[in-house]
């Protein structure tokens, strides 16, 4: 899993064809008019949708090149990834794909393999790749009101996302901002929260691993609107994705305009939130009170 999936290939490439786009001052109806390639296919190729081929994207690549400079290097990095979206190499979860994954969840599954780093945000529960199994058994249950979803499936999903915490090569930088309440809220009962408290105190000691909690003190925050991740994929923040989930769907934002605002108010939250330090004591006290 440590190698980025072809939908984060895709992303990737998607992003900096729009970035180049919009340094040209091209319309979609204008790529479209020149190369004949369809509007509406060109915008989900910006979007990470589809793949582009390389012959598609090298011309696309002469059109920008009569309106701005583009770097030989830059030429050949998106090209290279226009090969690796179409590598046709299959992704570790589709084995368990028919395990009722909700509609765009696999695209998160797909950019946390690829991702550099990756912030939550949450203010209720915690997010699935930090459950243990009887925390994230309980979460399952509860939200499950229509009594169709495999437990065991979502579990099995859950815990093959955290091994990208701990994979020897490149695990992922997780950076997890939690309010308060999701300390107190005592999912699957006292002892499935101990085990589940004990756990964050032992993956906040890795290295690559910062968590922090916004303590009720704080009162209101840029995030009171609801729980986001926001995931990066390169040094360059603006090269990343969101996605904010509902009971049904899940909804991934990847403009420039749209990663900026959600890192903005993550930096908000990491400024006003308890340092790691405190928070890990507070973490701790909070367990022994189980």
């Amino acid at each position: 899993m440590g190698n980025p999936s072809a939908y984060v290939q895709r992303l990737i490439l998607g992003v900096e064809l729009a970035k180049l786009r919009e340094q040209t001052g091209l319309s979609l109806k204008d790529i479209e008019r020149e190369l004949e390639f369809d509007q509406s296919w060109m915008s989900r190729v910006e979007h990470g949708e589809r793949g582009m081929k390389a012959r598609d994207v090298r011309s696309l690549l002469d059109l920008f090149g009569q309106h701005t400079s583009i770097e030989e290097g830059q030429r050949e990095e998106l090209l290279s990834l226009a090969r690796a979206g179409f590598s046709g190499k299959p992704d570790w979860w589709r084995k368990l794909s028919g395990k009722g994954l909700k509609p765009k969840f696999d695209l998160l599954i797909a950019a946390e393999a690829g991702a550099r780093t990756i912030s939550h945000w949450r203010s209720q529960i915690l997010p699935g790749i930090l459950q243990t199994d009887a925390y994230a058994q309980a979460v399952i249950e509860a939200t499950d009101v229509e009594g169709v979803v495999d437990v065991g499936g979502r579990i099995d999903i859950r815990r093959a996302r955290q091994e990208i915490i701990t994979r020897k090569e490149n695990p992922v930088t997780l950076q997890v901002i939690l309010d308060e309440a999701v300390l107190h809220r005592q999912v699957g009962g006292p002892e499935v929260m101990k085990e589940q408290l004990q756990r964050l105190a032992e993956l906040s000691s890795l290295p690559n691993v910062k968590i922090q909690v916004l303590p009720f003190a704080a009162g209101a925050h840029p995030a009171v609107n609801g729980d986001f991740v926001l995931l990066v994929f390169k040094a360059n923040d603006d090269l990343g994705m969101v996605y904010l989930e509902t009971a049904t769907s899940g909804l991934v934002l990847q403009s420039q305009h749209e990663v900026r605002r959600y890192s903005r108010t993550y930096g908000m939250l990491q400024a006003t939130a308890l340092s790691p330090a405190k928070s890990a004591s507070l973490i701790a006290s909070t367990a022994k009170e189980l």
